[in-house]
């Protein structure tokens, strides 16, 4: 079966090499993510017959980053590879075509989980966010590879970077013992990864990484962050709150025992905040960056801390602020950390207040990672709190 594909490409070139004479070439494409074309999901598992999981943890970290920045995901995925039997582009027009002629030779060798991802995030979206929306992604062709057996090691070459990457958490995995030991009761403790790319006993990436868990962690240091010096840094760099933990890991160590409300409390925020911005007469659905995805082709957003599903896909930007708020709720000595009142208790009697101060932010900024940037909103979310414990003289 011949199939020829063509697609609109912002920028194409032919990548020189001594062995291009000898008949294998390779290229590469810059493409806008609303431009990968359906009909690779033929030639997905023509040579890969492994199906990547659009529920794993990698594809949810490759969702993340199109529903909250979509202007890094060029440089933070590593993109689609194809090996095709013909490719020609025409330089007037910036179309490629690319034909693919044998099911056992052509087919997508790397990058199953982004083109999935891609697919099910395009077609989730409206005729008017389409048209609006803007992210790119590396599309490289291997042309001319004809002998089976050379496919066969191409593939398996490249598709072994997960075997062979550096695990750059492994270090710190006697570290994280006590926040295992916290949550070990948890319906999700099995799903925390502890080193990049851990799996679950029955083979499937584990889906919520621990700098997340540790992002969460770092919003309630109250020893390091104040009212006027907000944990902004827990949003927008996981790698900060790697090294924070690292630096500060005696101290930390008080908070642990907070972490399965920290986690609830997360959850919550996200699961209400939408209702509660609604009530009062808002749309959460139409804020920049938000996706209702009721009546869509898209999953519903996975809430693992409470075992529940929410119709709204929300952009960190939105959440970030407002857990970090409840850091006010927080009492240290020496040696402990704990609760002054109960913040499941706190936030279900502010989130109207919290999800109306953060929805007219979303509004003015229109852009969910400066949202989660934006130290006024960082503020505004603190000072609700604030506030609310100042008239209870707790």
């Amino acid at each position: 079966m011949t199939q020829l594909i063509k697609l609109p490409v912002v920028s194409f070139r032919k990548i020189a090499s001594p062995y291009d004479d000898v008949g294998a070439r390779t290229y590469v494409a810059v493409v806008n993510v609303k431009d990968v074309p359906e009909e690779l999901e033929d030639w997905r598992k023509a040579l890969n017959p492994r199906d990547p999981k659009i529920t794993s943890g990698v594809a949810k970290k490759i969702f993340a980053t199109l529903e909250n920045t979509p202007e890094t995901f060029f440089f933070r995925n590593r993109g689609i590879t194809l090996i095709a039997n013909k490719t020609r582009f025409d330089n007037q027009r910036n179309v490629l075509e690319v034909e693919m002629e044998n099911e056992s030779k052509n087919g997508l060798l790397d990058g199953g989980h982004t083109f999935r991802v891609i697919r099910e995030f395009v077609d989730g979206l409206s005729n008017e966010e389409l048209g609006s929306f803007s992210a790119y992604v590396r599309l490289e062709i291997i042309e001319g590879v004809t002998d089976p057996d050379e496919v066969v090691n191409i593939v398996e070459s490249r598709n072994t970077s997960t075997q062979v990457k550096e695990q750059s958490l492994e270090e710190l995995r006697g570290a994280y013992d006590a926040i295992k030991g916290v949550l070990e009761s948890k319906p999700y403790a099995g799903q925390i990864a502890y080193k990049e790319f851990e799996l679950t006993e029955e083979g499937s990436v584990k889906n919520i990484d621990i700098k997340e868990i540790l992002s969460y962690l770092v919003c309630f240091d109250v020893e390091e962050f104040s009212s006027d010096n907000h944990p902004i840094r827990a949003y927008t760099t996981r790698a900060s709150v790697v090294e924070h933990f690292k630096r500060h890991k005696e101290r930390v160590m008080k908070y642990i025992p907070l972490l399965p409300t920290i986690l609830e409390l997360r959850d919550l925020i996200y699961l209400e905040l939408p209702k509660s911005y609604n009530k009062q007469g808002g749309k959460f659905g139409r804020l920049t960056g938000v996706t209702e995805v009721t009546g869509r082709k898209m999953s519903k957003a996975d809430l693992p801390f409470l075992g529940k599903e929410s119709s709204y896909r929300i952009p960190n930007g939105f959440i970030y602020p407002v857990l970090a708020a409840f850091r006010n709720l927080i009492k240290c000595d020496s040696k402990k950390c704990e609760w002054k009142t109960d913040p499941i208790k706190m936030f279900d009697e502010l989130k109207d207040d919290l999800a109306s101060r953060v929805g007219e932010q979303a509004l003015e900024f229109r852009n969910p990672n400066k949202l989660g940037k934006d130290k006024a909103t960082w503020r505004a979310c603190y000072d609700s709190v604030e506030l609310a414990l100042l008239k209870r003289n707790i």
